[in-house]
């Protein structure tokens, strides 16, 4: 049942929550005072702990409010009658009957006074209550949003150790993913969630009222029982939370509520800049009260801390009172650094409100919008303007546009309807127009092997034009492409011929470390990982130094953490997959891309239900919006990670889902693809078999000289059981570098020469690196020839590797063998004869899904993750 409109639960306070408990058990202590932003759970928080201690206290509960601070002990009123007339008319008998009234409980329960709205108190009541406190008849929660805005009796009280303080923040977007989850009776992609996180900065009262809104209009949708984003929709709000919000914000000063206006109307804005229009003090009152927030970067940024405030703001900003501001800012902004996404907010609000906007800065916004794979709102901004078609520069942004809505071919048609019509363009514009078609063709499943001859021909009518400076950076363009190019195609070997100079000399320019990315990531296909990690992690280091442009830093970032996770350093990667800085507002990536990564790397490492709770709600979201173009790998680790769970059905399922491209993919990533939905196979073939394939692609990969690649099939192979590989991975791990190569070169060794030792070293470094399914086979194995020769140290490092990696040790496995029923081992000697689900359906007369329930609790039983583990223990 749909919880969204009903209670919501209280998540991601247990800190909190431990700590007011600690302070009302303390006796030295007589309470907290709770501080943070409207709407951030304050009184939740409180009144679930009144609910929690109503045996042990007797509660008061006391709100300060408008009308009842203008009475003396208004807030006060209903305790007063439990008085005497003669004790409330003078105040000193007033203070000791409330002290005498709450020390006397019949009941024996102490009081404790829950005190909400601290900031609309009388001066009498926050006297009382102050006096209560501390003469100790009381113990208090109070509730403000600020102690600086509340009566000085409650700051006193905090700073003489009366009450303790606690600080509120919102959500984090780990809890907010969890509250969603709860409230939605679903999981909740991380995309989703991370757009409600920053659109609501990640307070719960705005959550839920947005959550609502998005529901009932369709915004959010229940996909393959994963709630997700609808694609390219930024969340909005309908008139009631609309409401609510300008109410708060119309009651602000006049100065308070134009510096609001104004930043809404970009999104954010230099400080510098800001106080050119508004008073310093406007800015210091918004951000005291956190309503506004300002990133301290070399050039301070201010922003409006909630999303969905700066939202509403902005689509209520008169239209005449916008264009005001926009005609200010366009005077004085040409000399400050506004941030991409507040340019592309700022023509945005143009569009909405029909303002304009020239046509050059709305081609700015529509290069940024594709910079961030944006590019239906791309498509909007270029096609605003009046005969685009005409300029060179918006049909090329509009198709790159289409190029990020998976349209390639349109995008090449846009690209050559110009060139038909404009037969001389200028050579910047003729350059940049045929590398775009060169990037397009490179994609295109039929026209792919145009794109090489198209370079070629860039690049010898460069070379005609002589070597003045713009076409040195014209080259420099080309060059960028042909390493592109090269690695799009898998021809890393030829990339390290041609530019591979550059790696001893890379002091260049920014071209020149676009060039050397590349360039890493060839070095680590080819074999040599460590000198890739090195190069990619120079390379970001250095454009984090030279420049401000955040999209340049993620590509480093995701060139880099592609590269180690080829070095075999994958529970480093883990940690920056789950990494909240991954899901930046201003990222090119959705939070579904980080959440895929990890049930890569989760599958890959053999734990498949771990993985399944990440792909699952990320390969949900891709099916609706695929901005990273991966849903044929994400349906391929899909289905591996069900194979690993032993759910056959499913697995197929997801197999043939991968098979589905529209685009051609890069090498790597169909690499990538190929590995994964091979080792699906294992759902219904023998693992010999898929071994054997395995082996068929690793020839590939040597064959292309991708050595370091390889190894990802060979290591595979071996641990499939095609034991006769091992010295070949032994010799191919000894020329790569890298973790990954030393496990694989021990693993090898182990294999070949029998050696407990070198299995047992592998089995270790492959658990410590993070992957558990090569360290439990390793483990299992160096046990398994251990136990020939009652070897019971490595039996007992094996188990201890078995253990850290949460496989069954042989003593456990072999348990756990006795403790199947009769059918249950039928089936599972059957399995572990490569018999398919489906033979054995057959010779048992029932359905494959039978079998496919059976297998999975056989996994489960027996702590495999896959048949030839099934087949190794059976042994």
């Amino acid at each position: 049942m749909l919880n969204v409109h009903g209670e919501w639960p209280l998540i991601g306070r247990d800190s909190e929550i431990e700590d007011i408990r600690e302070a009302l058990q303390d006796g030295d202590c007589c309470g907290v005072i709770l501080t943070g932003q409207s709407g951030v759970g304050k009184t939740a928080l409180a009144q679930s702990i009144a609910r929690e201690l109503e045996d042990t206290y007797e509660l008061v509960y006391v709100r300060g409010s408008a009308l009842a601070s203008k009475m003396p002990y208004g807030a006060l009123s209903f305790v007063l009658s439990d008085l005497d007339d003669a004790i409330v008319d003078n105040p000193l008998m007033l203070l000791r009957g409330l002290q005498e009234l709450y020390q006397r409980r019949e009941d024996g329960r102490r009081t404790l006074i829950l005190a909400d709205n601290l900031e609309e108190l009388d001066s009498s009541s926050s006297m009382a209550l102050a006096h209560l406190v501390r003469v100790g008849a009381v113990k208090l929660i109070g509730i403000c949003q600020t102690i600086d805005s509340s009566p000085e009796e409650f700051g006193d009280l905090w700073k003489d150790g009366f009450l303790n303080r606690i600080d509120l923040a919102p959500l984090d977007l780990a809890a907010t993913t969890e509250l969603l989850s709860r409230a939605l009776n679903a999981p909740v992609s991380r995309a989703a969630a991370a757009s409600m996180w920053h659109t609501t900065g990640g307070n719960p009262l705005f959550l839920q009222a947005l959550t609502r809104e998005q529901v009932d209009t369709g915004e959010m949708q229940e996909r393959d029982g994963v709630w997700v984003a609808k694609p390219m929709s930024a969340p909005k709000t309908r008139r009631s939370m609309t409401d609510w919000v300008m109410a708060r914000v119309r009651r602000l000063p006049t100065e308070q509520r134009e510096t609001l206006e104004l930043i809404s109307v970009v999104g954010a804005i230099p400080l510098d800049l800001l106080l050119r229009f508004v008073p310093s003090s406007a800015v210091d009152t918004l951000q005291d009260r956190q309503v506004i927030s300002i990133d301290q970067r070399d050039s301070p940024v201010v922003r409006i801390t909630n999303g969905l405030v700066s939202e509403v703001v902005r689509t209520q900003v008169p239209l005449g009172r916008g264009r005001e501001l926009m005609r200010a800012l366009a005077a004085e902004a040409r000399e400050w650094e506004i941030p991409p996404l507040a340019r592309m907010t700022f023509a945005a609000w143009c569009l909405d409100t029909g303002a304009e906007l020239p046509a050059g800065k709305m081609i700015n916004a529509a290069c940024l919008a594709n910079r961030h794979r944006q590019g239906a709102l791309a498509l909007r901004f270029i096609r605003s303007i009046h005969n685009y078609s005409s300029l060179a520069p918006a049909v090329i942004e509009e198709a790159k546009a289409l190029g990020e809505e998976g349209d390639v071919t349109g995008g090449l048609t846009v690209l050559d309807q110009f060139l038909q019509t404009h037969t001389a363009p200028i050579l910047e514009d003729w350059v940049e127009i045929r590398l775009l078609q060169c990037r397009l063709l490179m994609k295109s499943p039929i026209r792919y092997a145009d794109a090489e001859p198209l370079l070629a021909q860039v690049r010898e009518r460069l070379q005609e034009e002589g070597s003045s400076a713009d076409v040195a950076d014209l080259v420099h363009d080309s060059d960028e492409l042909a390493a592109e190019l090269a690695v799009h195609n898998g021809r890393y070997a030829e990339l390290l011929e041609e530019f591979g100079s550059l790696i001893t000399d890379h002091t260049g320019d920014g071209h020149s470390q676009a060039l050397l990315g590349w360039l890493a990531e060839a070095l680590a296909m080819t074999g040599r990982q460590d000198d890739a990690v090195r190069l990619a992690s120079t390379v970001l280091s250095r454009l984090m130094d030279t420049t401000s442009d955040s999209l340049l830093h993620e590509a480093a970032i995701a060139r880099l953490f592609k590269i180690m996770v080829l070095s075999g350093r994958w529970a480093e990667c883990l940690e920056m997959a789950a990494s909240p800085a991954r899901h930046g507002k201003e990222s090119a990536y959705d939070g579904s891309a980080s959440e895929f990564a990890e049930g890569c790397l989760l599958a890959y490492g053999g734990r498949g239900s771990e993985a399944l709770d990440k792909l699952l709600p990320a390969l949900s979201q891709m099916r609706v919006r695929d901005r990273q173009h991966t849903l044929p790998i994400a349906e391929a680790v899909t289905a591996y990670a069900y194979a690993l769970a032993g759910e056959a059905h499913a697995a197929q399922e997801h197999l043939e889902r991968s098979e589905h491209r529209p685009e051609r993919l890069s090498w790597h990533t169909y690499r990538a693809l190929q590995y994964f939905a091979t080792l699906a196979l294992l759902a219904v073939k023998a693992p010999v078999e898929v071994g054997e394939r395995m082996l068929e692609l690793a020839d590939e990969d040597r064959a292309m000289g991708n050595h370091g690649h390889e190894l990802l099939f060979l290591c595979q192979a071996v641990q499939l059981g095609v034991e006769s590989a091992a010295d070949r991975l032994f010799s191919s791990a000894l020329a790569a570098q890298g973790p990954f190569a030393e496990v694989c070169a021990l693993y090898g060794k182990g294999i070949a020469s029998r050696d407990t030792h070198q299995l047992l070293l592998a089995a270790q470094k492959a658990s410590d690196l993070g992957n558990c399914r090569l360290a439990a086979d390793a483990a299992r194995l160096a046990a398994q020839v251990a136990q020939e020769g009652n070897d019971q140290a490595t039996i007992n490092g094996a188990e201890k590797v078995l253990r850290e990696v949460g496989a069954p040790g042989v003593a456990g496995r072999r348990g756990a063998l006795d403790s199947l029923t009769e059918r249950e081992r039928s089936i599972a000697v059957l399995v572990a004869k490569g018999r398919t689900n489906r033979d054995i359906a057959d010779i048992m007369c029932v359905s494959v899904r039978t079998i496919e329930g059976h297998v999975y609790r056989l996994y489960n039983k027996l702590g495999v993750s896959s048949r030839s583990q099934l087949a190794l223990l059976l042994e």
